[in-house]
Protein backbone atom coordinates (compact mmCIF):
# COMPACT_ATOMS: atom_id res chain seq x y z
CA UNK A 1 0.00 0.00 0.00
CA UNK A 2 2.76 2.37 1.07
CA UNK A 3 4.61 2.13 -2.36
CA UNK A 4 1.21 2.59 -4.25
CA UNK A 5 0.75 5.11 -2.21
CA UNK A 6 4.45 6.37 -2.99
CA UNK A 7 3.89 6.13 -6.68
CA UNK A 8 0.78 8.07 -6.82
CA UNK A 9 2.28 10.92 -4.94
CA UNK A 10 5.04 11.26 -7.29
CA UNK A 11 2.75 11.48 -9.98
CA UNK A 12 0.64 14.37 -8.33
CA UNK A 13 3.95 16.36 -7.41
CA UNK A 14 4.46 16.68 -11.08
CA UNK A 15 1.18 17.70 -11.98
CA UNK A 16 1.60 20.27 -9.68
CA UNK A 17 4.99 20.93 -10.66
CA UNK A 18 3.85 20.93 -14.39
CA UNK A 19 1.00 22.86 -14.11
CA UNK A 20 2.83 25.63 -12.08
CA UNK A 21 4.72 26.51 -15.05
CA UNK A 22 1.86 26.12 -17.63
CA UNK A 23 2.22 30.01 -18.17
CA UNK A 24 6.36 28.85 -19.55
CA UNK A 25 7.29 27.00 -22.41
CA UNK A 26 5.53 23.30 -22.05
CA UNK A 27 7.75 20.30 -22.41
CA UNK A 28 7.40 16.61 -19.96
CA UNK A 29 9.27 16.64 -17.09
CA UNK A 30 10.81 13.33 -15.60
CA UNK A 31 12.80 13.34 -12.80
CA UNK A 32 16.15 11.07 -13.58
CA UNK A 33 19.17 9.99 -11.01
CA UNK A 34 22.14 11.38 -11.67
CA UNK A 35 25.87 11.16 -9.80
CA UNK A 36 27.30 13.66 -11.84
CA UNK A 37 29.52 15.77 -9.68
CA UNK A 38 27.57 19.77 -9.59
CA UNK A 39 28.58 22.14 -11.77
CA UNK A 40 26.07 24.97 -11.44
CA UNK A 41 24.90 26.22 -8.29
CA UNK A 42 21.45 26.32 -7.80
CA UNK A 43 18.80 26.45 -4.90
CA UNK A 44 17.42 23.13 -5.64
CA UNK A 45 18.57 19.83 -6.30
CA UNK A 46 16.83 18.68 -9.44
CA UNK A 47 17.72 21.28 -12.35
CA UNK A 48 14.44 22.17 -14.27
CA UNK A 49 15.42 24.61 -16.94
CA UNK A 50 12.97 25.92 -19.84
CA UNK A 51 13.93 23.72 -22.84
CA UNK A 52 15.18 20.53 -20.83
CA UNK A 53 13.06 17.49 -21.59
CA UNK A 54 13.75 16.38 -18.08
CA UNK A 55 15.04 17.36 -14.59
CA UNK A 56 18.20 16.02 -13.43
CA UNK A 57 19.56 15.91 -9.66
CA UNK A 58 22.77 16.76 -9.54
CA UNK A 59 23.82 16.10 -6.31
CA UNK A 60 25.86 12.80 -5.30
CA UNK A 61 24.24 9.63 -3.70
CA UNK A 62 26.59 7.88 -3.07
CA UNK A 63 28.61 6.69 -0.02
CA UNK A 64 32.60 6.67 -0.41
CA UNK A 65 32.47 3.17 -0.59
CA UNK A 66 29.96 3.67 -3.89
CA UNK A 67 27.21 1.91 -2.25
CA UNK A 68 23.33 2.90 -1.14
CA UNK A 69 22.99 4.21 2.08
CA UNK A 70 20.84 1.99 4.62
CA UNK A 71 19.89 3.43 7.75
CA UNK A 72 19.18 0.10 8.99
CA UNK A 73 22.51 -2.21 9.39
CA UNK A 74 20.82 -5.21 9.57
CA UNK A 75 20.81 -5.15 5.90
CA UNK A 76 23.57 -5.38 4.61
CA UNK A 77 25.63 -3.92 1.84
CA UNK A 78 23.39 -4.46 -0.94
CA UNK A 79 19.72 -4.29 -1.74
CA UNK A 80 17.76 -6.94 0.49
CA UNK A 81 15.27 -9.25 -0.62
CA UNK A 82 11.44 -7.96 -0.75
CA UNK A 83 9.35 -9.32 2.06
CA UNK A 84 11.95 -9.21 4.15
CA UNK A 85 14.35 -6.18 5.36
CA UNK A 86 13.85 -4.15 2.22
CA UNK A 87 10.13 -4.24 3.26
CA UNK A 88 8.52 -0.37 3.38
CA UNK A 89 6.83 -1.69 5.91
CA UNK A 90 8.34 -1.82 9.57
CA UNK A 91 6.73 -4.80 11.36
CA UNK A 92 7.85 -4.90 15.13
CA UNK A 93 5.40 -7.53 15.80
CA UNK A 94 4.38 -10.80 14.45
CA UNK A 95 2.01 -13.82 15.61
CA UNK A 96 2.19 -17.11 13.92
CA UNK A 97 -0.04 -20.02 14.25
CA UNK A 98 1.03 -24.02 13.35
CA UNK A 99 -0.51 -27.10 12.71
CA UNK A 100 1.46 -29.89 13.88
CA UNK A 101 1.36 -33.90 12.58
CA UNK A 102 2.37 -35.35 15.78
CA UNK A 103 4.84 -38.55 16.33
CA UNK A 104 6.53 -39.52 19.36
CA UNK A 105 8.38 -42.28 20.69
CA UNK A 106 6.18 -45.42 22.37
CA UNK A 107 5.63 -46.13 26.24
CA UNK A 108 6.36 -49.67 27.00
CA UNK A 109 4.03 -51.60 29.01
CA UNK A 110 4.45 -54.49 31.16
CA UNK A 111 2.63 -57.60 30.07
CA UNK A 112 -0.95 -57.06 31.67
CA UNK A 113 -3.55 -59.54 29.69
CA UNK A 114 -2.53 -62.92 29.14
CA UNK A 115 -5.27 -65.43 27.17
CA UNK A 116 -5.13 -68.88 25.85
CA UNK A 117 -7.76 -72.07 24.86
CA UNK A 118 -8.70 -73.38 28.06
CA UNK A 119 -9.40 -76.82 26.34
CA UNK A 120 -6.10 -76.90 25.40
CA UNK A 121 -3.94 -75.11 28.60
CA UNK A 122 -4.72 -76.64 31.93
CA UNK A 123 -5.99 -74.52 35.22
CA UNK A 124 -2.62 -74.71 36.72
CA UNK A 125 -1.13 -73.00 33.96
CA UNK A 126 -3.68 -70.92 32.49
CA UNK A 127 -2.43 -67.35 31.24
CA UNK A 128 1.11 -67.88 32.84
CA UNK A 129 4.58 -66.46 31.37
CA UNK A 130 5.99 -67.32 28.60
CA UNK A 131 3.82 -69.42 27.52
CA UNK A 132 0.69 -67.91 27.74
CA UNK A 133 0.00 -64.57 24.63
CA UNK A 134 -0.21 -61.53 25.38
CA UNK A 135 -3.41 -59.94 24.76
CA UNK A 136 -2.93 -56.32 26.30
CA UNK A 137 0.80 -54.75 27.16
CA UNK A 138 4.41 -56.70 26.68
CA UNK A 139 5.16 -53.95 23.60
CA UNK A 140 4.94 -49.62 23.32
CA UNK A 141 1.76 -47.62 22.88
CA UNK A 142 1.24 -44.42 21.50
CA UNK A 143 3.33 -44.37 19.15
CA UNK A 144 0.66 -43.50 16.61
CA UNK A 145 0.51 -40.50 14.69
CA UNK A 146 -1.80 -37.47 16.12
CA UNK A 147 -2.44 -34.03 16.16
CA UNK A 148 -0.88 -30.45 17.90
CA UNK A 149 -0.50 -27.12 17.53
CA UNK A 150 2.18 -24.59 18.00
CA UNK A 151 1.28 -20.60 18.58
CA UNK A 152 4.35 -18.07 18.58
CA UNK A 153 4.45 -14.78 19.17
CA UNK A 154 7.43 -12.07 19.06
CA UNK A 155 8.38 -8.47 19.06
CA UNK A 156 11.19 -6.39 17.38
CA UNK A 157 12.82 -3.92 19.94
CA UNK A 158 13.84 -1.74 16.75
CA UNK A 159 13.10 -1.13 13.10
CA UNK A 160 16.31 -3.20 12.06
CA UNK A 161 14.94 -6.18 13.71
CA UNK A 162 18.57 -6.87 15.68
CA UNK A 163 16.78 -7.99 18.98
CA UNK A 164 13.81 -9.22 19.83
CA UNK A 165 11.59 -11.14 22.21
CA UNK A 166 9.95 -14.57 21.81
CA UNK A 167 7.25 -16.77 23.00
CA UNK A 168 6.15 -20.16 21.77
CA UNK A 169 3.18 -22.90 23.29
CA UNK A 170 2.30 -25.93 21.85
CA UNK A 171 0.28 -28.67 22.91
CA UNK A 172 -1.04 -32.19 21.43
CA UNK A 173 -4.75 -33.51 21.60
CA UNK A 174 -3.33 -36.65 23.71
CA UNK A 175 -3.03 -39.97 23.11
CA UNK A 176 -4.80 -43.01 24.95
CA UNK A 177 -4.78 -46.70 24.54
CA UNK A 178 -7.93 -48.52 25.68
CA UNK A 179 -8.14 -52.07 25.93
CA UNK A 180 -11.88 -53.90 27.24
CA UNK A 181 -12.88 -57.42 26.91
CA UNK A 182 -14.80 -59.76 28.67
CA UNK A 183 -15.16 -63.11 28.48
CA UNK A 184 -17.69 -66.65 29.47
CA UNK A 185 -14.94 -68.55 30.28
CA UNK A 186 -13.64 -69.34 26.78
CA UNK A 187 -11.22 -68.02 25.72
CA UNK A 188 -9.28 -67.12 28.87
CA UNK A 189 -8.60 -64.15 30.42
CA UNK A 190 -5.61 -63.63 33.20
CA UNK A 191 -3.19 -61.00 34.92
CA UNK A 192 0.28 -62.52 34.85
CA UNK A 193 2.61 -61.41 37.26
CA UNK A 194 5.73 -62.51 39.41
CA UNK A 195 4.33 -64.48 42.46
CA UNK A 196 6.82 -63.63 45.29
CA UNK A 197 4.69 -65.25 48.14
CA UNK A 198 6.12 -67.52 50.31
CA UNK A 199 6.79 -70.88 48.50
CA UNK A 200 5.97 -69.22 45.49
CA UNK A 201 9.36 -67.18 45.54
CA UNK A 202 9.88 -65.31 42.01
CA UNK A 203 8.17 -67.63 40.11
CA UNK A 204 5.22 -66.77 37.15
CA UNK A 205 2.12 -66.94 38.20
CA UNK A 206 -1.46 -65.22 36.89
CA UNK A 207 -4.57 -64.07 38.28
CA UNK A 208 -7.20 -65.87 36.19
CA UNK A 209 -10.35 -63.86 35.65
CA UNK A 210 -12.02 -66.14 32.88
CA UNK A 211 -11.79 -70.22 32.17
CA UNK A 212 -14.48 -73.05 31.55
CA UNK A 213 -14.03 -75.75 29.50
CA UNK A 214 -18.01 -76.84 29.61
CA UNK A 215 -16.77 -79.79 31.95
CA UNK A 216 -17.14 -80.24 36.12
CA UNK A 217 -14.31 -78.08 37.34
CA UNK A 218 -13.40 -73.89 37.46
CA UNK A 219 -16.26 -72.02 35.99
CA UNK A 220 -15.18 -68.39 36.32
CA UNK A 221 -16.29 -65.39 34.10
CA UNK A 222 -14.73 -61.70 33.51
CA UNK A 223 -13.01 -59.15 31.96
CA UNK A 224 -11.04 -56.70 31.90
CA UNK A 225 -11.22 -52.98 31.03
CA UNK A 226 -7.48 -50.66 30.58
CA UNK A 227 -6.48 -47.56 29.50
CA UNK A 228 -2.65 -46.12 28.56
CA UNK A 229 -3.00 -42.56 28.11
CA UNK A 230 -0.79 -39.66 27.85
CA UNK A 231 -0.32 -35.95 27.37
CA UNK A 232 2.55 -33.23 26.03
CA UNK A 233 2.60 -29.26 26.30
CA UNK A 234 5.18 -26.65 27.18
CA UNK A 235 6.73 -23.93 25.85
CA UNK A 236 9.52 -21.31 25.86
CA UNK A 237 10.40 -17.55 26.08
CA UNK A 238 13.77 -16.38 24.69
CA UNK A 239 15.44 -13.14 23.08
CA UNK A 240 16.74 -13.26 19.47
CA UNK A 241 19.69 -11.13 18.71
CA UNK A 242 21.80 -10.81 15.73
CA UNK A 243 25.29 -11.36 15.43
CA UNK A 244 26.13 -11.82 12.08
CA UNK A 245 24.42 -10.78 9.34
CA UNK A 246 24.39 -10.15 5.48
CA UNK A 247 22.00 -9.75 2.11
CA UNK A 248 20.99 -12.99 1.96
CA UNK A 249 21.86 -14.08 5.52
CA UNK A 250 21.59 -13.72 9.19
CA UNK A 251 22.38 -15.68 12.31
CA UNK A 252 21.17 -15.12 15.57
CA UNK A 253 22.03 -15.98 19.28
CA UNK A 254 18.89 -17.36 21.92
CA UNK A 255 18.85 -17.49 25.23
CA UNK A 256 15.56 -17.57 27.29
CA UNK A 257 13.70 -20.69 29.54
CA UNK A 258 11.86 -23.58 28.74
CA UNK A 259 9.22 -25.42 30.08
CA UNK A 260 7.58 -28.85 29.23
CA UNK A 261 5.14 -31.23 30.74
CA UNK A 262 4.52 -34.49 30.24
CA UNK A 263 1.89 -36.92 31.48
CA UNK A 264 1.57 -40.86 31.61
CA UNK A 265 -0.96 -42.55 33.35
CA UNK A 266 -1.97 -46.38 33.18
CA UNK A 267 -5.26 -47.65 34.61
CA UNK A 268 -6.35 -51.40 35.22
CA UNK A 269 -9.83 -53.16 36.09
CA UNK A 270 -10.33 -56.00 36.22
CA UNK A 271 -13.76 -58.07 37.50
CA UNK A 272 -14.80 -61.99 38.06
CA UNK A 273 -17.22 -64.34 39.19
CA UNK A 274 -16.58 -67.66 40.54
CA UNK A 275 -20.24 -69.38 38.61
CA UNK A 276 -18.72 -72.79 40.62
CA UNK A 277 -18.59 -71.93 44.02
CA UNK A 278 -21.93 -71.73 45.96
CA UNK A 279 -23.04 -68.41 46.60
CA UNK A 280 -21.16 -67.37 43.21
CA UNK A 281 -18.65 -64.50 44.60
CA UNK A 282 -17.36 -61.88 42.56
CA UNK A 283 -14.02 -59.94 42.72
CA UNK A 284 -12.97 -56.08 41.17
CA UNK A 285 -9.96 -54.78 41.36
CA UNK A 286 -8.81 -51.18 40.63
CA UNK A 287 -5.10 -49.92 39.68
CA UNK A 288 -4.13 -46.53 38.92
CA UNK A 289 -0.88 -45.35 38.02
CA UNK A 290 -0.57 -41.32 37.61
CA UNK A 291 2.68 -40.38 36.39
CA UNK A 292 3.55 -36.81 35.59
CA UNK A 293 6.82 -34.97 34.68
CA UNK A 294 7.63 -30.90 34.66
CA UNK A 295 10.72 -29.40 33.12
CA UNK A 296 12.06 -25.45 33.74
CA UNK A 297 15.26 -24.79 32.81
CA UNK A 298 17.48 -22.05 31.29
CA UNK A 299 18.16 -22.66 26.86
CA UNK A 300 20.53 -21.36 24.61
CA UNK A 301 21.10 -21.98 20.95
CA UNK A 302 21.65 -20.19 17.51
CA UNK A 303 18.82 -19.73 14.92
CA UNK A 304 20.10 -18.81 10.76
CA UNK A 305 18.08 -17.54 8.40
CA UNK A 306 18.97 -17.58 4.51
CA UNK A 307 16.67 -15.34 1.98
CA UNK A 308 16.16 -16.06 -1.54
CA UNK A 309 13.59 -13.66 -2.79
CA UNK A 310 10.50 -14.43 -1.06
CA UNK A 311 11.77 -17.40 0.13
CA UNK A 312 13.66 -18.03 3.98
CA UNK A 313 15.24 -20.92 4.78
CA UNK A 314 15.42 -21.56 9.15
CA UNK A 315 17.59 -23.53 11.35
CA UNK A 316 17.07 -23.60 14.67
CA UNK A 317 19.36 -25.47 17.13
CA UNK A 318 19.23 -25.06 21.05
CA UNK A 319 19.34 -26.97 24.38
CA UNK A 320 17.57 -26.68 27.90
CA UNK A 321 19.41 -27.56 30.55
CA UNK A 322 17.11 -27.82 34.12
CA UNK A 323 15.09 -29.80 36.88
CA UNK A 324 12.72 -32.46 35.68
CA UNK A 325 10.40 -32.52 38.81
CA UNK A 326 8.78 -36.25 38.38
CA UNK A 327 5.72 -37.46 40.52
CA UNK A 328 3.85 -40.43 41.09
CA UNK A 329 1.20 -41.46 42.48
CA UNK A 330 -0.44 -44.89 42.85
CA UNK A 331 -3.90 -45.70 44.21
CA UNK A 332 -5.88 -49.41 43.96
CA UNK A 333 -9.12 -50.99 45.56
CA UNK A 334 -10.93 -54.34 45.75
CA UNK A 335 -14.09 -55.16 46.25
CA UNK A 336 -15.09 -59.12 47.75
CA UNK A 337 -19.13 -59.74 47.21
CA UNK A 338 -19.70 -63.35 48.70
CA UNK A 339 -23.01 -63.86 49.78
CA UNK A 340 -23.61 -60.56 52.08
CA UNK A 341 -22.47 -56.90 51.36
CA UNK A 342 -19.66 -55.93 49.20
CA UNK A 343 -16.69 -55.21 51.18
CA UNK A 344 -14.04 -53.07 49.86
CA UNK A 345 -10.64 -52.74 50.87
CA UNK A 346 -7.37 -51.03 49.80
CA UNK A 347 -5.00 -52.42 47.17
CA UNK A 348 -5.60 -53.63 43.40
CA UNK A 349 -3.25 -56.35 42.49
CA UNK A 350 0.28 -54.10 41.20
CA UNK A 351 -0.95 -51.29 43.87
CA UNK A 352 -0.77 -52.50 46.82
CA UNK A 353 -0.82 -51.02 51.22
CA UNK A 354 -0.03 -53.87 52.76
CA UNK A 355 3.60 -53.68 54.97
CA UNK A 356 6.36 -53.97 53.73
CA UNK A 357 4.47 -54.95 50.60
CA UNK A 358 3.37 -51.33 49.55
CA UNK A 359 3.30 -49.25 46.85
CA UNK A 360 0.38 -46.53 46.99
CA UNK A 361 0.68 -43.16 48.03
CA UNK A 362 2.34 -40.09 46.47
CA UNK A 363 6.43 -40.08 45.27
CA UNK A 364 8.33 -37.42 44.14
CA UNK A 365 11.98 -36.44 43.04
CA UNK A 366 13.89 -34.30 40.98
CA UNK A 367 16.42 -35.16 38.12
CA UNK A 368 18.41 -32.81 36.41
CA UNK A 369 17.43 -33.37 32.39
CA UNK A 370 19.19 -31.75 29.96
CA UNK A 371 16.37 -30.80 26.72
CA UNK A 372 17.32 -29.90 22.70
CA UNK A 373 15.45 -29.02 20.40
CA UNK A 374 16.24 -29.01 16.32
CA UNK A 375 13.62 -28.09 13.81
CA UNK A 376 13.85 -26.30 9.99
CA UNK A 377 11.66 -24.25 8.39
CA UNK A 378 10.77 -23.18 4.74
CA UNK A 379 8.79 -19.46 5.19
CA UNK A 380 7.52 -18.28 2.40
CA UNK A 381 6.66 -14.88 1.86
CA UNK A 382 2.79 -14.63 0.51
CA UNK A 383 2.78 -10.72 0.89
CA UNK A 384 4.14 -7.95 3.06
CA UNK A 385 2.67 -9.07 5.82
CA UNK A 386 1.48 -12.82 5.51
CA UNK A 387 4.01 -15.66 5.33
CA UNK A 388 3.36 -19.62 4.84
CA UNK A 389 5.55 -21.89 6.78
CA UNK A 390 6.15 -25.61 6.49
CA UNK A 391 9.15 -26.79 8.70
CA UNK A 392 10.23 -30.01 10.90
CA UNK A 393 10.87 -30.44 14.42
CA UNK A 394 12.47 -32.44 16.68
CA UNK A 395 12.42 -32.14 20.71
CA UNK A 396 14.46 -34.31 23.56
CA UNK A 397 14.01 -35.13 26.82
CA UNK A 398 16.97 -37.66 28.76
CA UNK A 399 14.97 -38.81 32.16
CA UNK A 400 11.46 -38.88 31.76
CA UNK A 401 8.99 -40.93 34.40
CA UNK A 402 6.22 -43.32 32.63
CA UNK A 403 3.36 -44.92 33.91
CA UNK A 404 4.38 -48.75 32.73
CA UNK A 405 8.12 -47.99 33.76
CA UNK A 406 6.75 -47.77 37.67
CA UNK A 407 4.79 -51.04 38.03
CA UNK A 408 5.90 -53.43 39.89
CA UNK A 409 5.03 -57.34 38.48
CA UNK A 410 6.10 -58.78 41.52
CA UNK A 411 3.36 -59.48 43.51
CA UNK A 412 2.75 -61.02 47.03
CA UNK A 413 -0.29 -63.22 46.40
CA UNK A 414 -0.87 -63.36 50.04
CA UNK A 415 -1.91 -59.74 49.90
CA UNK A 416 -4.26 -59.72 47.41
CA UNK A 417 -7.82 -59.11 48.43
CA UNK A 418 -7.17 -57.76 52.07
CA UNK A 419 -5.09 -60.70 52.64
CA UNK A 420 -2.22 -60.84 55.46
CA UNK A 421 1.43 -60.44 54.62
CA UNK A 422 2.69 -63.69 55.85
CA UNK A 423 6.41 -64.67 56.95
CA UNK A 424 8.75 -66.17 54.05
CA UNK A 425 6.89 -64.00 51.52
CA UNK A 426 8.55 -60.71 49.45
CA UNK A 427 8.04 -57.39 49.90
CA UNK A 428 6.17 -56.46 46.78
CA UNK A 429 4.89 -54.35 44.67
CA UNK A 430 7.71 -51.86 46.05
CA UNK A 431 8.00 -48.13 44.44
CA UNK A 432 10.73 -46.97 42.33
CA UNK A 433 11.31 -44.34 39.82
CA UNK A 434 12.93 -45.52 36.60
CA UNK A 435 13.75 -43.21 34.00
CA UNK A 436 13.38 -43.29 30.20
CA UNK A 437 14.14 -40.80 27.38
CA UNK A 438 11.35 -39.57 25.54
CA UNK A 439 11.17 -37.80 22.10
CA UNK A 440 8.78 -36.11 19.78
CA UNK A 441 9.16 -35.08 16.18
CA UNK A 442 6.56 -32.89 14.34
CA UNK A 443 6.02 -32.00 10.61
CA UNK A 444 4.75 -28.13 11.05
CA UNK A 445 2.47 -26.63 8.60
CA UNK A 446 1.45 -22.67 9.38
CA UNK A 447 0.45 -19.39 8.98
CA UNK A 448 2.64 -15.98 10.21
CA UNK A 449 1.57 -12.61 10.33
CA UNK A 450 3.42 -9.38 10.75
CA UNK A 451 1.50 -6.23 12.27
Amino acid sequence: MKRILTFLTLIALGLVVSLRQSDAQQYAWMPVISNEPVTVQSPTAYSTSIGESYATYVGDLAEPDGELEDSCSSKGDCQCPSCQYGSNFIDRAFVGVEFLQWYNKGRNLPPLVTGGDPNAVPIAAAGILPAAPVVFGGDAVGDDLKAGARITGGFWFDDCETTGAIVRAFGTEGDSTPFATQSLGNPILAVPFNDRSAGFFGLENALVLAYATGNLGVNAVGGVDARASNDIWGGDAFLRTNVDKGCDYRIDLLAGYQFARIDDDLELRTNLTRLDIAGTPSFTTSDLFDVSNEFHGGEFGLMGEFFQGPLTLQFMGKIGLGNMNQTATIAGSNTVTAGGPPLTTTGGIFAQDTPPASNIGSFERNVFTWSPEASIKAIYCVSDRLNMTVGYTFLYWNRVALAGDVVDRRVNRDVLFGGPFLPGGGANPAFGFNDTDFWVQTIDIGLTLDY
